[in-house]
């Protein structure tokens, strides 16, 4: 069992390796034959530039906004990718209007997914904790039941960890609410910002700044997931070493 529990954590990174580096090299031949793609996309870009010049133009950007807002309160039910949000705020207004904007939504949502943690429980992120093979992450996420702060940043950081899940745990936990939102926005900042500056650029999709930001985002990805896969891999093959130790001690049979 524990062989094959170290095959598919190697299996995994493979695949997490593969992936990344096959999307890298992609984009970094795009990044090459930048000057290229926009000649022969030249129609395609200046469609989406006067999309960009409409948009600047609305006088009902307060409508905008509230239409942005919905998305957000959509997405506290709904699977819809944060980074999206982001990225549609980048696209209708400026960087450092649009950047206030989502930090102010994702405050929105973290607080409801915080305040249905609180109400209603952990949810699937508990019940993830609650296994046997994962308990040795539970010790320290919960702190000694009061929630730790650092995994909390590096949840909103890493973007393969999902943040409604991470949310309503904390609030089942009855964690410190305003602490529990700084710690939040402090994690999402950098995803936040990448995912507005993208949103900015898309008008372009074949810029050099374009490219270069979904360099980052794939890279980033690829190497949070590796690093939480391997990581993982590591402490539950301690974790059942120390059990088969203990079981042995105490003359009985664990079942891993």
């Amino acid at each position: 069992m524990k062989k094959n529990k170290r095959h598919q954590t190697h299996l995994t990174s493979v695949i997490i390796v593969i992936v990344t580096v096959a999307l890298t090299v992609f984009l970094g031949i795009c990044l090459y034959r930048q000057p290229v793609l926009e000649v022969r996309f030249d129609a395609l870009i200046k469609w989406l530039s006067n999309i960009e010049n409409a948009v600047a133009s609305l006088d009902t950007q307060e409508e905008i906004i509230l239409c942005i807002f919905a998305l957000f309160i959509a997405k506290c039910q709904l699977p819809i990718p944060i980074g999206f949000l982001c990225t549609i705020s980048g696209m209708c207004f400026s960087l450092e209007r649009a950047i206030l904007l989502n930090v102010a939504f994702c405050m929105f949502y973290f607080a409801v997914k915080y305040a249905e943690g609180a109400w209603m429980g952990g949810g699937w992120a508990m019940m993830f904790l609650n296994l046997r093979q994962t308990r040795f992450i539970k010790h320290w996420v919960m702190f000694k039941g009061s929630g730790n702060p650092y995994i909390l940043i590096a949840s909103r950081l890493v973007p393969t960890i999902p943040l409604g899940m991470v949310s309503k745990l904390y609030g089942s936990m009855k964690y410190d609410f305003i602490y529990y939102i700084c710690l939040s926005v402090l994690g999402f900042m950098p995803r936040l910002y990448i995912y507005t500056k993208l949103g900015s650029a898309l008008y372009n999709p074949f810029s050099k700044e374009f490219i270069i930001l979904t360099i980052i985002i794939v890279v980033f990805t690829g190497l949070s997931s590796l690093v939480f896969n391997v990581f993982y891999g590591i402490k539950s093959r301690q974790m059942n070493q120390t059990l088969l130790i203990y079981s042995q001690k105490e003359k009985y049979r664990i079942v891993l």
